[in-house]
Formats: C-alpha cells, structure tokens, sequence
C-alpha cells in the first residue's frame, strides 16, 4: 500500500487526467472519423445527383468517369470505383478498378425510384413558350444508401432507369486519422509525465504548512519547548490546525516549566531539613552505647536520611538538565587512568569478581569530571549489582571520531519488556521495589541526561540474553 500522501496526490491526478485525455482522444478520433464519412458521403451524392437526375445516354458514364479523372487528376482510377447497371442489374459500365476491390462485396440495392416526372414548359422555364424541342425528363434519384467495404466507401442510388454506385477510397481519411492516433500517443505519455511532475509539485505547496509542523514537531524537546509552528503563509485551512498545535505547545511549555520549578525547589527546600537530620543522627549514634538498640536504630534512619539525600541531588540534576540549566565545569580529564582506577573501585566492591579491562592509552576528553565520574560509577555499581557472581565484568575504552567506552556484564539479564524503559526514572526492573538490589530507579536516566549535556550518548547494546552491556559516547576533541 502506498504511504506517501504526496505519491497519492500525483497518482490520482495522473489517473484522472489520463483517463480524462484518454477519454477525450478517442472521442475526438471517433467524431473525427464520422465528420469525414458524411463529408465523403456528401460528396458522393453531390457527383451523381445531376447526371442521374435526366436520362442519359450509354456512353455517358464513360465519359463521366473521365471528367472524374480530368478532375482529380491522374490518381482517380485509385480514388473513385464507378459501377453503372440497367434496371435488371445488367452493367452498363465499370471503371478497371472495380473488380479487382470489390470482388465477393456484397453491396447493397437502391431503393424503389420515384417514377420519372415529365415537366412542362412552364414549370421548367417559369413562362410559356413554344419549342420544337420537348421538355426533358425528370428521374428523381432514391434514397442514398451507403456501405464500407475495406477501404472503400460505396453509395448506391438509383433513379427510374439506372442504379449506380460510386466509391471513393477512404485512404485519405484513414491516414489523416491514423496521424492524429500516432500524435495522440505520443502526447499522452508525455502530458501524463508532464501531469505527474505538476501533481507532485501541487502536492508539495499543499503540504508545505504540514512540512512547517513537521521540521517544528522535530524541534520541540524537553530543551525547546518554546519551538512554534510559523503560520504567516499558512492557507486558511491549515492556519487553524496551526493555531491549535501552538497553542498545546504553550500549554505543555508552561505545565512543564512549572513541574522542572516544582522538581528544582523542592528538591532544594528538602536540603536543608535533611542536612540538618542527619548531623542530629550522626550526634546521637555516637552518643548512644556501642551494641545497644538504639545505635542500631539510629544506624538504620542515618543510612535513610543518606538515600533521601541521593535522591534528592538527583533529582536537582535531572530537574537542571530539563530546563538546560545542567552546570558544566569543562576540563581535560585522562579518561583512560579514570577507568583505571574505576578497575580498582570495583575490585573493592567485590573482590572476588575477575575484571577484563582493555583500556586504550592517553584518552583525553573535555568534560565535567565529577559529573563523567558519577555515569561510569553508576554504570559499574550496576554490573556488581546485577552480575550475581559472574565473571568477568568486561570494560574497554577506545578513541575515533568519537570516544567509547562499554562495561558489560554477566547475570540476570534485563528483561526484553524492559529494554525500552530501563532510562525512565523511578522505573526498575525489579518490579516490587525491593531492597534486595539497592537503588532509586534514577541513576541510568541521570548517566544519560549528563551523557547528552556533554553531547554524548548512553545506549544499551545486545540486551537480549543474560549479557548486558552499556555504551557511552563522548565527543573526542582531540580529533
């Protein structure tokens, strides 16, 4: 099925112009070709009418046909077929052509002749006068019957004396005819190209306002929701479509300005009482006797105040990152002795799983080293975490056109209906929140966000299977 509403548009265009100019061509041949068969049926009965309206003698039809080619010239024993004959079908005359073209026709028989009408001489001359000579005879002809016979038109017509029948070659008429089919398909090709460019061409000017919402609907993300549709050459029709969808986007602007301030301030406001918490926490852990239950206890709430905490620096750094306001301070970091020294931090976050690092020399990158450190940080806690024991965790860093690094991991896998959703905040795989595995469900979508601050990007590769490995991209300056 064709899903281009442009390709629609040049298609029905052609299909109804075709057939329309189809259409119009075949009857135009049509009439064309009837046009000219009463213009020669016309001129058949114009030649006979005279000669056959009196009696004749018997060597006049040779002469008649003599004038014919006086007339047309040398070519009429190839245009005219004149057959004359009595009342008893016995041929008075035959022009040379006549058997050999119509040999086996089967032509058709005039009509009964009114009978011959003698005028007088008054009727003839309109005055009375005396002659020696008495009036000629009138013959009033038959109706005019006609046949084609090959490429011949035929007439018959008799009078009360003779019948005759005269044909003329219809080669003329059907060269001239067969120009204009040649003419015909050869201007339809070319009109019907002609008409698909053109149909292309309308629907792209019709479409130009839904090309205009199309690039803007590109445009609006999280960063540039202040993106509007221009509308100033809009036709009427879609200047209201325009209108509506500027107006959704104002809304959504200021709904979602108002929940990044929400998400900002109160992940501000909550600082300080938490800060606050857990100094008092702090003070009466070390107050209370070692053993005891209440150091327990507050052990327990000092290590949920500490969540709270990461929780709520995430969520300002989220909050900042939707509203393009993500702090960077740019510098150059050795990305490849970090990921040295992450090799180490995993070794001491579980020292009995194998580490395989393949980790290129001397990679640089301009970046915000505390923010770089926080991603590969989450993404190794992740591959402890979720690596059950199995080794190895694999990392490699690379440098090209832009810089690589990827950590994988063996174990539970990530389920194929979460593949999509593992960057969505507060979404975890584990679906009843449990502290058997530690998190908050923000961390992945965290890495990603300061992933695209620095022009980067964070994706999950080949998550099918019990493997999971994640890649990060950064932009090498160097290059």
């Amino acid at each position: 099925m064709i899903r281009s509403f442009k390709l629609k548009i040049a298609l029905f265009s052609v299909l109804l112009s075709g057939a329309l100019l189809t259409g119009f061509g075949l009857f135009f041949i049509q009439m064309s070709y009837r046009i000219g068969i009463d213009r020669i049926d016309r001129e058949l009965r114009a030649l006979v009418d005279a000669d056959m309206g009196k009696s004749q003698p018997s060597n006049h039809w040779n002469r008649f046909n003599d004038s014919l080619t006086g007339f047309f010239g040398d070519a009429a024993d190839k245009q005219f077929l004149l057959r004359v004959s009595d009342k008893k079908n016995q041929p008075l005359f035959e022009s040379a052509q006549w058997e050999k073209e119509l040999v086996g026709a089967v032509l058709p028989s005039a009509p009964k002749a009114p009978p011959a009408e003698v005028p007088s001489e008054k009727q003839r001359t309109g005055r009375q006068r005396k002659s020696d000579r008495p009036p000629p005879t009138v013959l009033p002809l038959s109706e005019a019957r006609f046949i084609t016979i090959n490429s011949w038109r035929i007439m018959t017509v008799g009078n009360a004396e003779i019948t005759a029948q005269l044909g003329i070659s219809l080669e003329p008429l059907n060269a001239e005819i067969a120009r204009f089919r040649n003419a015909l398909l050869l201007a339809v090709p070319v009109a019907l190209l002609l008409m698909i460019g053109g149909g292309w061409l309308l629907a792209q000017l019709a479409l130009r306002p839904v090309n205009a919402i199309a690039r803007t609907a590109r445009k609006v993300s999280a960063l540039h929701l202040d993106e509007r549709i221009p509308a100033t050459r809009a036709d009427h029709e879609f200047r209201q479509l325009i209108d509506l969808i500027n107006e959704m986007l104002g809304r959504l602007e200021a709904s979602f300005q108002q929940a990044v301030r929400f998400s900002a301030d109160a992940a501000h406001e909550l600082k300080t009482p938490l800060t606050i918490l857990q100094g008092q926490l702090e003070a009466a852990l070390q107050s209370a006797p070692d053993g005891s239950g209440d150091q327990r206890t507050y052990k327990e709430a000092l290590d949920e105040v500490q969540r709270l905490k990461t929780i709520i620096r995430k969520l300002l750094l989220l909050a900042q990152a939707d509203s393009g306001r993500l702090p960077l301070n740019a510098a150059t970091i050795d990305f490849s002795q970090m990921i040295e020294n992450l090799v180490e931090d995993i070794g001491i976050l579980n020292p009995e799983l194998e580490v395989a690092a393949d980790v290129q020399p001397n990679v640089n990158i301009e970046a915000d080293e505390e923010l770089i450190e926080q991603v590969i940080q989450n993404l190794a806690s992740n591959a402890v975490k979720f690596s059950e024991g199995e080794s190895p965790i694999t990392l490699s860093l690379t440098a090209g056109e832009q810089v690589e690094f990827t950590i994988s991991n063996r174990g539970q896998g990530i389920p194929e209906e979460d593949n999509d959703r593992i960057f969505e905040r507060f979404y975890r795989t584990d679906k009843a929140h449990s502290r058997k595995t530690d998190g908050t469900g923000l961390g992945l979508s965290l890495a990603r966000e300061i992933a695209h601050a620095h022009g980067g990007t964070l994706e999950l590769l080949n998550p099918a299977g019990r493997e999971t490995t994640f890649s990060l991209k950064l932009p090498n300056r160097n290059q």
